[in-house]
């Protein structure tokens, strides 16, 4: 995110060999600014690499008296761990650096660092922690006035927004990045902001918007070096074109695609664009020139070693090979991809050639084959569903080792205070360390009390629980209308902030964005997904593995939208804690009823209602 600035920046220029020369002979601060370079030049390349030499830089800044050097060197190792996976080491480094800029008032650093900390509880999905850290970040970043940190949180928002499946609040928080980055005309951040901006407005079934944000990112694109900015949005493009059933279009656009990437000698690059023109041959059902296009792209892609792409092309051949009634030719490529989807351990890709061989030896009639593929299949569904569980269990394991890294730290904080405290007291304090000591010693002694009778009243504390059960289940539907009443009181007053700003003549005064903000981080509370969700499985436990099971395809935000379907909201209300307009929910709910598919007689709520007593009878 570059909230703390690069020392040495003449050197930062050079290659990395070039650094690596330097680093030999150097030491002291010219030695650590060549250690931070080396690191954030390497960690796409070689992670591995540049942990190593974020390590050392620490181990260098640890021997120094600069308590901001060491803070920086805290702050590039924690970020390197948390995009490593090492969530808890991550954290400690990161709290650490974020306490030392506190304590030096540096607002810039200790901004980039509450950043960082959002972006390691988001790769936790841990969401509500994320906005907490993003909005802190975001409004220390306006109070140093920094442009570029701002639009970067806000651009960060959007994200964790986007992945909640709150739509319309990440459409926000996307169209604020996009106005900072233009501001201060970052090509780069214009061109990604508009981009993403363009795919949600697509995915609210806004199309008019998503066309007119694809465009600005490509104008955004031709300022910056190379093609490969203007590819990558043309491949989004033609996502929407074919979204729209404008095929025409949409080739158009992957051929454009193509044609860069083939300028730029990129075969993943040409191999995508390859499988977008196949997909919209398809979609007209010209099968056999969407293979054409898919042969082309597995030979790309056998250069490349993009084994997963590899396997996709070939099971998307082997269904278009059933469609033409080319039944051995399809048995051939699904095999092929399952061969090496099995090497790779890749199950859900197994599952698909699995799905397809099963049906090409039923339709040749070869039911024993059709049998034994039937039960791989199943197996790799139950190998699946561990996984799945196994990850789970893991993640929140991680999350309990963070938050008892968290309480040591604390624990550790607390302690070196009272040391510094013994040091600097007269007799008079030793004694009110003892009776702290003492109040210390009789709370864990009433605290271990408590949890005894805690501990015996464990029976009757489960029998509560099935009553609170049966009581949230009667509170669940007034809950989501509450939120309904709430999330149009919050719409209404950040409709009145932006009247004011734009009378005003669209600027507004430091306590005026603070409120904006404030409002901005008390919306995404009340619409938190992952908070509902929780609420909504402890009622009706089951059901959205059920929903997941029979239709893994479902998205989040189609799930979203058949729980409260279950709930048997109105289409407004729906729309309002969805964020979006009564339109798009209809749209969006027959995009789902397809996904399900049920005839038009069906209705989705009672479609639902079974779903949930499927499983409550489980």
């Amino acid at each position: 995110m570059g909230g703390v600035p690069d020392r040495g920046g003449a050197q930062f220029s050079l290659d990395r060999d070039s650094l690596r020369i330097l680093l030999d002979e150097s030491s002291g601060k010219e030695r650590l600014t060549l250690l931070h370079q080396l690191s954030e030049r390497l960690q796409q390349s070689s992670l591995d690499s540049a942990l190593g030499y974020a390590n050392e830089a620490l181990i260098l800044a640890q021997d120094m008296e600069s308590p901001s050097l060491r803070a920086e060197s805290h702050w590039r190792l924690g970020r390197l761990l948390s995009r490593s996976g090492a969530h808890t080491e991550a954290l400690s480094h990161l709290l650490e650096a974020k306490r030392t800029f506190e304590q030096l008032g540096d607002l810039a650093s200790e901004a980039a660092a509450l950043g960082s900390l959002g972006a390691l509880y988001r790769r936790q999905s841990n969401y509500n922690t994320a906005l907490e850290h993003f909005f802190s970040s975001l409004n220390l970043w306006e109070q140093v006035e920094n442009v570029r940190g701002a639009a970067n949180i806000l651009h960060q928002i959007g994200i964790v927004n986007e992945r909640m499946g709150q739509l319309s609040q990440a459409a926000t928080f996307y169209e604020r990045a996009l106005r900072l980055s233009e501001d201060i005309r970052d090509f780069s951040d214009m061109a990604v902001n508009a981009t993403q901006l363009g795919r949600v407005y697509g995915e609210l079934g806004e199309n008019e918007k998503a066309f007119e944000l694809m465009r600005r990112a490509l104008d955004a694109s031709e300022h910056l070096p190379g093609k490969h900015a203007t590819a990558s949005i043309l491949l989004e493009l033609s996502a929407l074109y074919e979204e729209k059933q404008a095929y025409d279009d949409a080739i158009m656009a992957n051929r454009q695609a193509l044609a860069l990437a083939d300028s730029m000698e990129n075969p993943v690059l040409k191999s995508l664009s390859l499988q977008n023109i196949a997909a919209v041959s398809a979609e007209m059902g010209a099968y056999k020139e969407a293979n054409e296009h898919l042969q082309r792209a597995l030979w790309l892609l056998e250069t490349t070693g993009v084994k997963q792409e590899y396997i996709k092309v070939l099971n998307r051949m082997a269904r278009n090979f059933l469609h033409l009634d080319l039944l051995a030719e399809a048995v051939d490529a699904a095999e092929r991809a399952l061969d090496e989807a099995m090497a790779m351990k890749a199950y859900e890709l197994s599952q698909q050639s699995l799905f397809i061989l099963t049906e090409a030896y039923e339709r040749e009639g070869d039911f024993e084959q059709a049998l034994d593929t039937q039960k791989r299949l199943n197996a790799i569904k139950d190998s699946i569903f561990d996984r799945e569980q196994a990850r789970q269990i893991a993640n929140m394991q991680a999350r309990y080792e963070m938050d008892q890294k968290q309480q040591e730290i604390a624990l550790l904080e607390e302690q070196q205070s009272r040391a510094e405290l013994v040091r600097n007291v007269s007799m008079g304090g030793v004694v009110l360390i003892v009776v702290i000591g003492f109040l210390i010693y009789n709370r864990q002694r009433l605290k271990i009390k408590k949890n005894k009778a805690e501990l015996e009243n464990t029976q009757l504390k489960e029998q509560q629980l099935e009553k609170d059960l049966a009581y949230k289940n009667k509170q669940l539907t007034s809950h989501s209308l509450h939120l309904v009443q709430k999330n149009e009181a919050m719409k209404e007053l950040m409709d009145n902030i932006d009247r004011l700003s734009q009378s005003r003549g669209g600027t507004l005064s430091h306590e005026l964005q603070e409120l904006r903000n404030l409002v901005d981080y008390s919306f995404n509370l009340d619409e938190d997904w992952e908070q509902f969700r929780l609420y909504f499985e402890e009622v009706h436990s089951g059901f959205f593995n059920i929903l997941k099971e029979r239709y893994p395809d479902l998205t989040p935000n189609e799930l979203r939208l058949s729980a409260l379907a279950k709930l048997n909201l109105s289409i407004k209300e729906t729309a309002t804690i969805m964020g979006i307009t009564p339109n798009s929910v209809k749209t969006a709910r027959y995009r789902l009823r397809k996904k399900l598919n049920m005839d038009t007689s069906e209705n989705l709520n009672e479609f639902m209602m079974a779903v949930e007593k499927t499983a409550s009878d489980r």
